[in-house]
């Protein structure tokens, strides 16, 4: 009897839930590590200080709520933030030094006052508050 005449088993069930296990483990590995994302990069609310914001510069952080907001530090006392949602068509905003991106359309923002620069974008990003007490900032 050759290979091919042999009647088709069925593969064991521990086949396939070690092949199930190996593809669910391979998924949550790839998600993990994949980058570019932004997300994982946001600073969460309750671990946010003073010196996770470089003057001059806008990170991501969470709200208070936990939405996702851009944090721009103007100089050492001045602090502002907006929403990470493009006034345009609701694509995520992201920080790129003084500028705030979506790089959905390519509307382009002022990271100090939320004003759109260019882009298909007219309107603002909206403003958020910031409250500072000691080292600690809380968005929202």
């Amino acid at each position: 009897m050759r290979a091919t005449d042999r009647p088709l088993t069925p593969p064991s069930r521990r086949a396939l839930l070690t092949g199930a296990a190996a593809t669910a483990g391979t998924l949550c590995l790839a998600a993990c590590g994949a980058g570019g994302g932004g997300a994982d990069q946001t600073t969460p609310p309750s671990e946010l200080s003073l010196t996770d914001v470089p003057v001059g510069e806008a990170v991501e952080v969470a709200t208070a709520s936990g939405e996702e907001a851009l944090l721009y530090r103007a100089d050492d006392t001045e602090l502002v933030a907006f929403t990470a949602v493009c006034t345009h068509m609701g694509g995520k905003v992201t920080p790129e030094g003084t500028q705030l991106r979506c790089h959905l359309h390519n509307s382009v923002f002022d990271a100090a006052t939320g004003e759109p620069l260019s882009g298909p974008a007219l309107k603002p990003l909206p403003p958020l508050d910031v409250r500072v007490q000691g080292d600690e900032i809380t968005v929202g």
